[in-house]
C-alpha cells in the first residue's frame, strides 16, 4: 500500500501531539535514569538539543522529531509498566 501526501501529513500531525510539555520530556528521561547524553545518543543528536528541547527554548523538527517522539513513547510504556 502506497503512503498520500494526505496520509503523510495526518502523521506529522500526529507526531506533533504526541510530544509532551518541555517539562514531561525531562521528567520521564530522569524516570528511566537516562541522562541528556544517553537521550542524545538514542535520538541521534548532540546533548545541547536534547537540554535545548527539555527547557523549552528549541522543539525538535523532521526526522530529529521523530525519534524523539518514539524514545520518548518508549520512556512513557516502560514507566506505565513498572508502576
Amino acid at each position: 500500500m502506497q503512503t498520500t501526501a494526505a496520509d503523510a501529513i495526518r502523521q506529522r500531525v500526529q507526531i506533533r501531539r504526541d510530544l509532551p510539555s518541555p517539562a514531561e520530556r525531562r521528567a520521564l528521561r530522569l524516570a528511566a535514569g537516562l541522562t541528556t547524553i544517553e537521550m542524545a545518543a538514542a535520538v541521534g543528536v548532540s546533548k545541547q538539543a536534547v537540554t535545548s528541547w527539555e527547557n523549552g527554548t528549541r522543539s525538535p523538527r523532521g526526522v530529529s522529531l521523530e525519534r524523539y517522539v518514539d524514545a520518548l513513547r518508549a520512556l512513557r510504556e516502560e514507566t506505565a509498566e513498572s508502576v
